[in-house]
């Protein structure tokens, strides 16, 4: 019989895991139903030590070590399988040890840069970051020690991890961001959400609200499911099966408006680069954040932008809706309720994928063979996206919420574990040999073809099938592969009893730096005031060798040259 899931959805977590935790838990005994999966939609924090805190992108007078440590040294375990993707808020160091995703916890799952798993049936993509143009197009230029602009360009997501989404053929059920997809507002309460968030205004108007990144996978990818988080509001919005919300492709992304045809993107590395950033473009002072015109629960989304001017994109989107979009369920702030959706995507085993044949551009790429290439699509035929992005973990704040999930029979066999994707799996061992690694912008690989009207660079069907083949012979040969509990830690951690607020002296209350006062001063979900308390001992490495990044290089077949170079 049909299996139901109970999906937790968390906004932004900030490191408050134990407060989410406390309300998980609250709501599932209100409930009398389980909770399944949390899915935590970035600015987790899995901060360790100093060297994360000093790592983390964010103000100063913010940096607190929180209370993940004890949840990485076992003190406390997760009541609830967690996966999570990066925000903008991080320890930059820390998640690119994981870069192809792994445990930061037990039962904690940080998904990656971007990447696929399975869970009871269900499909979950996640990609993590925020979307920022002047550092889209380029490789992973970052090097310890992390300093200056690397600090928060390590969380800008990057065209090459776009480029990976891209390449997924088979239907997603749920696709987690922590960025907006560009222009989602525009599919619910728009005038709703400006009331609640004004200063938006400017951006809705520009059709700049979000990430152009973000709905360009949306616009391929059609998940039953998006969440996200970011903007610090509760939205809802129904992306419909007929709606376009991003038509101009790959080259539509700021800044692939400029031709890159002829930019070499070799990934080439100068022995002695440590934090790069070549060009003509200037930084200021990565510490002067101007938050004047932001309310004290906006400041920790201020950053220091380059003087880059984004171009006017000419978009074919509905007008703003003004009825509010169909409500998920809430139960932040009221008595639980529940609302089944069934999930015909992924867990769905005789699905009918539509394929199609594409004529190659030959101004572009020679095409390798006079035969027809097809290209799958990841479209489920009639089936609408809902969009929910949720606030962050405060008191009288829309943070979290469940879902019920219908899995259908033919998925719903099996342990309720994090398995791996073979699909994923082979596009990894796909565009793994082109993981850029300087600041020359990201050119896909000739052999992705530039097809469909809006030119994604896509590997054929046939391209994938082969490593999908080589995936299912040495990876999944005995059937599903469920993601090994190989977690250990690696980097040490404060004296067992040291609080939540100790800053070891990173935080500075500098009346310069915007209005309100510092998470330590402003109270809520466990905060108290700021312990300037010193770190004992010698300061830990910025990188450190994670050996589930190693067993997953190896199961995979691929090199991970960017912790290689790290360390």
């Amino acid at each position: 019989m049909p299996r139901t899931l109970n999906i937790a959805i968390e906004g932004c977590c900030h490191g408050m895991l134990d407060n989410i935790y406390s309300q998980l838990l609250t709501r599932q005994k209100q409930t009398n139903k389980k909770i399944d999966l949390l899915i935590i939609c970035g600015d987790f924090q899995a901060i360790r030590n100093v060297t994360d805190l000093g790592c983390m992108s964010c103000p100063d007078k913010y940096k607190q070590i929180g209370g993940f440590y004890r949840y990485y040294t076992g003190e406390r375990v997760a009541p609830v399988p967690t996966i999570f993707v990066g925000g903008n808020h991080e320890a930059g160091n820390h998640s690119r040890e994981l870069y192809y995703g792994g445990w930061v916890a037990p039962n904690i799952y940080f998904m990656g840069n971007s990447g696929v798993l399975k869970f009871g049936g269900l499909r979950i993509g996640g990609i993590s970051g925020i979307f920022k143009d002047f550092d889209y197009a380029k490789g992973y230029y970052e090097r310890p020690p992390f300093r200056g602009h690397s600090r928060s360009s390590m969380h800008h997501a990057r065209s090459y991890e776009a480029f990976k989404m891209l390449q997924i053929r088979q239907p997603l059920d749920i696709v987690v961001s922590h960025d907006w997809p560009q222009n989602i507002e525009r599919y619910g309460d728009t005038d709703g959400l400006l009331k609640k968030k004004p200063f938006f205004e400017k951006e809705v108007e520009r059709g700049e609200l979000g990430s152009p990144l973000n709905a360009l996978l949306l616009e391929r990818l059609r998940p039953a499911w998006w969440f996200s988080a970011h903007l610090h509001v509760r939205f809802t919005a129904s992306f419909g099966p007929q709606e376009s919300i991003f038509t101009q492709g790959w080259k539509g992304i700021p800044p692939y408006e400029q031709d890159l045809s002829n930019v070499s993107a070799s990934g080439g590395l100068d022995a002695n680069q440590t934090d790069g950033m070549s060009g003509t473009a200037q930084i200021g002072n990565v510490d002067e954040i101007v938050m004047s015109s932001l309310s004290d629960e906006e400041a920790d989304l201020a950053e220091p932008e380059l003087e880059i001017k984004r171009p006017r994109m000419e978009l074919n989107l509905p007008p703003p809706k003004h009825d509010i979009a169909p409500a998920l369920i809430d139960i932040t702030d009221q008595e639980p309720t529940s609302e089944t959706r069934e999930c015909t995507g992924a867990v769905t085993s005789d699905l009918k994928q539509e394929e199609h044949s594409i004529q190659t551009d030959s101004t572009n790429i020679e095409p390798a063979t006079t035969n027809p290439v097809s290209y799958s699509t990841p479209r489920v035929s009639g089936r609408a996206t809902n969009f929910l992005a949720l606030d962050k973990c405060l008191p009288k704040r829309q943070f979290l919420e469940v879902i019920e999930i219908k899995v259908p029979d033919s998925a719903a066999d099996g342990e309720l574990k994090l398995e791996y994707d073979p699909e994923w799996l082979a596009i990894l061992r796909l565009c793994n040999p082109y993981l850029p690694l300087d600041e020359s912008p990201f050119v896909p690989p000739a052999q992705a073809q530039a097809c469909e009207a809006n030119q994604l660079p896509l590997f054929s069907d046939e391209q994938l099938d082969r490593e999908l083949e080589w995936v299912t012979k040495n990876v999944f040969r005995n059937g599903r592969v469920y993601v090994p509990s190989n977690f250990v830690p690696v980097a040490p951690v404060p004296p067992p009893g040291t609080p939540d607020s100790v800053s070891f002296g990173l935080a500075r209350n500098d009346g310069n730096r915007g209005r309100g006062r510092g998470r330590g001063q402003r109270g809520g979900y466990g905060h108290n005031q700021r312990n300037d308390a010193p770190w004992t001992g010698p300061r830990p490495y910025f990188i450190n060798a994670n050996p589930q990044t190693d067993d997953f290089c190896k199961m995979v077949g691929i090199i991970d040259p960017l912790t290689q170079l790290l360390r």
